[in-house]
């Protein structure tokens, strides 16, 4: 009774940790011109809500001034600056996306940005702005808790772009994976269905590669995701690939199967009554699909199932990061050296990831002699409740 305990409470804490840390992420478009001996500036800031929850910026009663302020007076340009208009909130509940616009007229000089947004909140906050100076395209640059400074003559020439944008979206997607804890807790679900590395590897690789399809759609403004609902699938891939885990070690797929509908149509039932109907068809989807892999998985013992759809949630999780690429426009030299970059720098992560799980669970397997069932159940069981917690937390 004593192992099962400590790896419960092990559980338990990650838990814990995993559901108050999440990747964190903001964007913004600066449009610069030149006009009478000034500089008109204008700013496009972009953020979505789940992002400002984790950074303890919910809903308040004054919610929309405090964050106003705050990006205000963290977007801070080294110029005599005065507001041309006052700045505009805008909260799109249909994309999830809360995002402020503001103008403001400038000495003409050369134009600096020091920011210093969210970063005492959450040091590993990455912000990325583009931009457009006298209708010409810039670099975008990628603000970190390091790196936090911008100047006119940091514009780079357009032939050292591609590169540039390669290597900087390289480190963004190896950080996207190792601070996105939601793809993380998907990789220790997939890592507990116990399939021979190989199979694993390949499983994984399926994963990038239908990510790289919805980030370059995204990207490329051809789909346009809900953010709000694309956040709550990834919760969903979590749950589901957990409770695969759990049903495989107990053969008890019908049961976990019934569980999963059932809890699916109360769920729908409670958001008719209560008029909240904006992604019932995604939910009516969602439960037809839990049913039916389920069954299947009952049936199909070799990986082909689970890599397909492994590839079909790849692309979910691709969404995620699609919208802000798109939102946020980058020039065109550089988005598809930025959409590979990504995605090298996710595979490159996730490949990285995977081995030091491996290397736990063999040193673990070793410590309780091959029998590691129960704790890749008690594992899953803490994937699910916490694919559960932020599926609801995301869809609401």
């Amino acid at each position: 009774m004593k192992k099962p305990l400590f790896f419960s409470l092990i559980i338990l804490l990650l838990s814990t940790a995993l559901m108050s840390h999440q990747r964190s992420e903001s964007y913004s478009k600066v449009k610069i011109d030149d006009q009478n001996n000034l500089k008109l500036v204008q700013v496009e800031f972009s953020i979505q809500t789940f992002v400002l929850q984790r950074l303890n910026l919910g809903f308040t009663d004054n919610w929309e001034q405090e964050l106003t302020n705050e990006i205000t007076q963290n977007f801070i340009f080294n110029q005599n600056c005065n507001p041309k208009d006052p700045p505009f909130l805008k909260n799109s509940f249909s994309t999830g996306y809360i995002s402020l616009s503001w103008k403001m007229l400038c000495d003409s000089e050369i134009l600096e940005i020091d920011l210093n947004l969210f970063f005492d909140k959450d040091p590993a906050h990455t912000h990325i702005t583009t931009f457009l100076i006298n209708s010409e395209a810039f670099p975008e640059k990628v603000f970190t808790n390091t790196n936090r400074n911008w100047s006119e003559t940091d514009k780079q020439a357009q032939d050292s772009s591609s590169f540039d944008s390669f290597t900087d979206y390289l480190g963004l997607g190896f950080k996207h994976i190792l601070s996105g804890f939601d793809h993380l807790a998907f990789l220790l679900a997939l890592l507990i269905l116990k399939l021979p590395i190989k199979r694993l590897v390949i499983i994984i690789t399926g994963f990038t590669i239908g990510h790289s399809l919805t980030l370059a759609l995204g990207a490329l403004d051809l789909i346009t995701p809900s953010s709000q609902l694309v956040e709550a699938l990834i919760g969903y891939s979590i749950l589901i690939i957990a409770m695969e885990s759990a049903a495989t070690i107990t053969k008890s797929y019908n049961l976990y199967s019934n569980i999963l509908v059932s809890l699916s149509f109360i769920l729908i039932l409670i958001l008719s009554i209560f008029g909240h109907l904006k992604f019932i068809y995604g939910l009516i989807g969602m439960t037809v699909f839990s049913y039916c892999y389920l069954r299947l998985a009952s049936k199909y013992s070799d990986f082909t199932l689970t890599i397909a759809v492994t590839c079909l949630f790849g692309l979910i999780h691709g969404f995620g990061f699609a919208g802000n690429l798109s939102s946020i426009g980058l020039m065109e030299g550089r988005l598809l050296p930025a959409i590979f970059g990504f995605n090298i720098g996710v595979e490159l992560g996730q490949i990285l990831v995977v081995i030091v799980l491996s290397l736990i669970f063999h040193q673990v397997g070793k410590f309780l002699r091959g029998n590691t069932d129960f704790l890749r159940v008690f594992t899953a069981s803490g994937l699910s409740c916490i694919g559960v917690f932020w599926f609801l937390e995301r869809l609401f």
